[in-house]
């Protein structure tokens, strides 16, 4: 003997409605339809009363017509922001500027330039320069100097007076007073060479030097 079994499939109707958190317009006139649609026809809304909800309304749709506009100008504002930056940004690459660097640059066989500050003057300062694989390429001496801005006069040459190649340097200045001596941090001219985009944004310099917008102390040139 065969029993059969009938399967029973449940359906489960509690379906939780998610409420809106913003309202609309549209919003605003059903719940005005729906109040008088379920108004008491023995004290119906009086002529006065329904002349200011329509008053209201209007209102409200001026309202939400002038957060459209807004939201619209917003992102319209953001936008050519964002395209200025990005224009300013894209200008400067192949810029000459001043940074706080111990890293300077020769092209075409010239160097782009450098400076020191002595806060105090200095009986001697030494300027050492070396290639990128460290080894001393250049020397120079100076006497004497007082406190304030110095260039730094180097002809792109090495030690056996030859023009040296193209590319990056390390200089490391020493001042000396009596038995006390300070490192200085100098000044070099670079050029930007690339630049990185996101939340902060950093250029590039002389191919290896990564600084940030508030580093650069000067764009020569312009």
């Amino acid at each position: 003997m065969i029993s059969q079994v009938n399967s029973v499939t449940t359906v489960n109707t509690n379906i939780q409605r998610v409420p809106k958190k913003d309202l609309d317009m549209q919003d605003f006139i059903q719940l005005f339809i729906t109040q008088l649609r379920y108004q008491d026809p023995m004290n119906p809304i009086e002529n006065n009363e329904m002349a200011t909800q329509l008053a209201l309304f209007n209102q409200v749709d001026q309202l939400f017509k002038i957060n459209e506009t807004l939201n619209v100008l917003a992102y319209m504002a953001n936008f050519m922001a964002n395209s200025l930056d990005l224009a300013y940004i894209s200008n400067l690459i192949g810029k000459k500027i001043k940074i706080a660097t111990d890293i300077g640059r020769v092209e075409n066989g010239e160097f782009l330039g450098g400076e020191f500050t002595l806060k105090e003057p200095a009986e001697k300062v030494e300027i050492i320069i070396k290639n990128s694989q460290g080894e001393i390429i250049y020397k120079l001496e100076l006497s004497n100097l007082q406190k304030g801005t110095h260039k730094i006069n180097w002809d792109a040459i090495n030690l056996e007076g030859e023009k040296v190649s193209d590319g990056n340097y390390t200089f490391s200045i020493i001042a000396y007073s009596g038995e006390e001596s300070k490192n200085i941090t100098p000044f070099m001219i670079g050029k930007i060479t690339g630049v990185k985009l996101g939340e902060i944004i950093k250029f590039i310099v002389n191919e290896t030097v990564e600084i940030l917008p508030e580093d650069i102390q000067e764009i020569i040139g312009g």
